[in-house]
């Protein structure tokens, strides 16, 4: 008989402590497992849409850089972008560069000298500095759904997860990197047009180019609430995109949504070259790390999220300033 240690009673000698046996121990296990397993994907849920909220407010703030650059330029939109050579005088920057004064970014916009035709504005530094200005990362150009580097330590470029948009424009093929298939996408430009695109300003549909060419509000006849300005893109999966926010030659202004939302051009290594970020047409879509679709900034400051299945021709009409046609949002 073994004695109690509190109580100085005996209890018998073949009673066993209490405890799990190893069946109850691997049972208690399994149901823990089968918990994490089912609570994990609410939580990735939650993350998630967490996310979504955060690039959602970005497009916002970016909408309240645009309107704040257009009231004080009299109506008139920034440029996409102004890339129309490869010298420094025709290489001035991206439009995101115009709006940063009324997104509390005014000190990283002084720094850079416009006027300066000697050097492309992508190639400037910080004044009394030897840091690129396009190294320079803004968390509000930042989706955090999204798996680029802030920063490419290689090219010393920061990135963005927004890009200008240009509509139903046309775009060329890459002759290095040739996706015939994707020139097809250009029979449902806005209006048409023959192959030589990107020239003249009635060429482009969308609000904004790369040709640094100012359109006015007054344009926009479709209405603000019914026209994409700016959408969600992947630098991983463009080569233009990739260049980062500053650069002239960045994709903004020349990102079209002829391109069906989220087309795969993330793997530089695939066989086919349509699936490699470096063919200059279905690069050039919009598509977010978000599930089944993307977000996008109308002119009138209300951001949207458009899914993958969205009517090609609405989606279209969407992107187009002036296509004048009636509009249901998807």
């Amino acid at each position: 008989m073994r004695t109690h240690p509190h109580t100085g009673s005996r209890a018998p000698a073949g009673d066993a402590p209490s405890g799990f046996t190893l069946v109850e121990l691997l049972v208690v296990i399994a149901i823990i497992a089968t918990l994490i397993g089912l609570l994990l994907p609410a939580v990735q849920s939650a993350r998630e849409s967490a996310r979504r909220s955060l690039c959602s407010s970005n497009l916002r703030q970016i909408g309240l850089g645009v309107l704040g650059y257009t009231n004080a330029k009299k109506n008139v939109l920034p440029y996409g972008s102004f890339y129309s050579s490869n010298n420094p005088d025709g290489r001035r920057g991206s439009g995101l560069l115009l709006v940063l004064p009324w997104m509390e970014q005014g000190q990283l916009f002084d720094a850079v000298d416009l006027d300066n035709f000697a050097i492309a504005v992508d190639d400037m530094k910080i004044p009394g500095t030897n840091q690129l200005i396009r190294s320079v990362s803004i968390p509000v150009m930042i989706c955090p759904s999204d798996d680029r580097p802030l920063v490419d330590t290689a090219t010393q470029t920061a990135a963005t997860n927004y890009s200008a948009s240009s509509g139903p424009t046309g775009h060329y093929d890459s002759p290095n990197c040739s996706c015939p298939e994707a020139m097809a996408l250009n029979a449902y430009q806005i209006p048409k047009y023959p192959p030589s695109l990107y020239g003249k300003p009635e060429q482009h549909s969308g609000p904004f180019n790369r040709r640094g060419i100012p359109f006015k509000v007054a344009t926009i006849t479709d209405g603000l609430s019914k026209t994409i300005f700016f959408g969600e893109m992947r630098p991983k999966c463009s080569n233009h995109h990739n260049r980062g926010w500053l650069p002239s030659n960045s994709g903004q202004g020349l990102t079209s949504t002829l391109v069906p939302i989220n087309t795969d051009t993330c793997n530089p290594g695939a066989a086919n070259p349509c699936k490699r970020p470096c063919n200059w047409n279905y690069e050039l879509g919009f598509r977010s790390s978000h599930p089944g679709g993307a977000l996008f900034l109308l002119g009138d400051g209300s951001v949207h999220f458009f899914p993958e299945a969205i009517d090609h021709s609405l989606y279209q009409l969407l992107g187009a300033k002036a296509d004048g046609q009636a509009v249901r949002m998807p």
